[in-house]
């Protein structure tokens, strides 16, 4: 057992400690969260020095729950954690099934949510070993993804902000950046996000990094296309808020044509 350890036991408190909130709402999300098995995976992943406390949430959403956390080195990291009352399955499924890197597991709910995070972690690992702007991912396990915290600043180590939540000093540097995530994504790791907006693109030092990859598909995968159009669509919108007029038209033909 690694050095910075107490005894499992104690290490398991630890873990159910962070099922302790306060109001009734919080106590329903968590008991949502933190089911029975979910708190056996994330006892592995401690056993194994991923992590030694969690310290709050980062952000909650209808699929994940993420937290921050540190590691037996006390270097801070995020943990995803798939809810499983609340996916939805009929989407999940089809997003595997034009994927052939992965099998679908017909309707057993604990093995579709472990393909969906081993989903995630392969995307990320792709994209990050290309050297695109994403955290880099650590591990999975089952429904739990373990990945670089992204902070704000050097100055300021709060957890980096959504698009939405920031007013970019300089938003045609930070766009330009997003279509070039695009491009290298199509292009260099034929892969398509499929669901990109201001919500899952954070600022980080100034620079966008964009999460939530699960869905994320082969450009092999017959809704590819669509899908692509989807993202720069959702990308121009969201470049009106600062008077930047994208052409949907130029952005295309880049990425069609690199």
């Amino acid at each position: 057992m690694n050095k910075h350890f107490h005894d499992a036991d104690e290490q398991m408190r630890k873990l159910e400690e962070t099922k302790r909130l306060k109001s009734s709402e919080d106590k329903q999300v968590s008991s949502e969260v933190f089911d029975d098995k979910t708190l056996k995976v994330l006892y592995k992943l401690a056993k194994q020095g991923y992590i030694n406390t969690l310290n709050g949430v980062i952000s909650t959403g209808k699929e994940a729950n993420v937290f921050y956390g540190y590691d037996d080195d006390m270097m801070p990291v995020a943990v995803k954690i798939y809810r499983v009352v609340t996916l939805d399955f009929k989407k999940i499924k089809e997003y595997i099934a034009g994927d052939p890197r992965f099998k679908t597991h017909g309707n057993k709910t604990r093995q579709i949510i472990n393909t969906w995070t081993n989903k995630e972690f392969k995307n990320l690992s792709r994209l990050y070993n290309l050297g695109l702007k994403v955290p880099e991912p650590y591990t999975s396990l089952e429904n739990v993804l373990i990945m670089e915290y992204l902070d704000k600043s050097e100055d300021d180590h709060s957890a980096a902000p959504p698009l939405n939540k920031v007013k970019l000093k300089d938003p045609k540097v930070v766009f330009d950046e997003i279509i070039n995530f695009i491009d290298k994504c199509y292009n260099e790791a034929d892969l398509v996000h499929g669901d990109l907006s201001q919500y899952n693109i954070l600022l980080s030092h100034n620079h966008p990094y964009v999460i939530d990859l699960s869905q994320a598909t082969l450009r092999s995968n017959p809704s590819s296309r669509m899908l692509l159009e989807r993202d720069i669509k959702n990308i121009i919108y969201d470049a009106k808020k600062y008077k930047l007029n994208l052409s949907y038209d130029d952005i295309l033909n880049r990425v069609l044509n690199g």
